[in-house]
């Protein structure tokens, strides 16, 4: 598999086209490759408590039905990786406590969403684990952080399988995915986003097309295919 993404230099975010693929970055285009043995696809805190409409984000009353709308289509880029060895990452959230049962750590957090303080993503709790539409994945990672990377064996594991590039899905976009590209960037692999298969409560994908390529799940697929 090898796709070509970009190839013109412009002033401002637009779509690229190249060879039918499109993809949107920023100041100073470039020309990226995926190649089938180099890339894995990570799946990004998927899990019922954040998307199940029984689940502890549900439950207090947010909405997760726009999150849940990448839900096929992240299944559909899933099984169009495994179909071509691509290995796949999934990330759980996870809220690690004190002997008394307090979040450690995660004020930021604990002070948006203050349910969070006394319940939900602890280990063993059934919504911590990862939403049943979606296969196995290869590895599965216990995130205590936005970023993947922090406390993971994330790095470990790509760099032993000889990955450079990694594509991103999941949730929430200016969360656990921006925080994973930008420590992906700074590790020196390459960061693809698939514009549709992220999502937040407040949607909007701005401010790292400079730094990284961010395509569609079709473009994606089609290269898989390739």
């Amino acid at each position: 598999m090898s796709l070509s993404v970009g190839a013109e230099v412009g002033n401002e975010d637009r779509a690229v086209q190249n060879s039918g693929i499109v993809t949107r970055q920023g100041r100073g285009y470039s020309t990226m490759t995926l190649t089938r043995g180099s890339t894995a696809l990570l799946l990004l805190d998927l899990q019922r408590d954040f998307l199940d409409p029984k689940g502890i984000y549900a439950r207090h009353g947010l909405a997760v039905d726009r999150l849940r709308g990448i839900i096929p289509t992240v299944a559909r880029v899933a099984e169009a990786s495994r179909a071509a060895h691509v290995p796949i990452f999934a990330s759980k959230f996870t809220v690690y406590t004190s002997p008394g049962g307090a979040p450690l750590g995660l004020d930021h957090i604990v002070k948006a969403r203050p349910f969070l303080r006394s319940e939900g993503f602890r280990l063993g709790d059934p919504g911590r684990e990862l939403i049943p539409e979606l296969a196995r994945p290869d590895y599965e990672l216990d995130k205590p952080r936005f970023s993947a990377f922090h406390g993971t064996p994330l790095e470990v594991l790509l760099r032993s399988l000889d990955i450079d590039t990694v594509v991103l899905t999941g949730i929430v976009t200016h969360g656990g995915v921006e925080g994973t590209a930008r420590d992906a960037m700074i590790r020196d692999f390459s960061v693809v986003i698939l514009e549709d298969c992220v999502a937040a409560f407040d949607e909007e994908l701005r401010g790292m097309g400079m730094y990284v390529t961010i395509m569609d799940s079709a473009a994606y697929v089609k290269a898989l295919a390739a």
